[in-house]
């Protein structure tokens, strides 16, 4: 996992997948509901096998960093975490 940026200071986690050698280019791959799981870092690893430079942000990081489908805090209760909060408004 690396650590991004937002333009507004905010500091959010990512998988970051590289292929062998040279990128032949770059993609970001979008997290489902899920989360940046198990499902997503295999996504991206696919990619880096056929030689693109793979990057999977953890958008839910910024209403709780960490956060995945099998975190047991949130599948317990069977929710993801709320898109209005997700976008800031409330």
């Amino acid at each position: 996992m690396i650590e991004l940026t937002a333009s507004d200071g905010h500091k959010l986690s990512a998988y970051r997948a590289e292929p062998k050698g040279k990128p032949r280019g770059g993609l970001i791959v979008v997290q489902e509901i899920f989360g940046v799981n198990g499902h997503i870092r295999s996504v991206a690893d696919g990619y880096a096998a056929d030689g693109y430079l793979a990057v999977a942000p953890a958008f839910f990081d910024r209403v709780e960093r960490g956060w995945t489908s099998a975190t047991p805090s949130r599948t317990s209760r069977g929710a993801a975490p709320s898109s209005r909060r997700c976008n800031g408004t409330r």
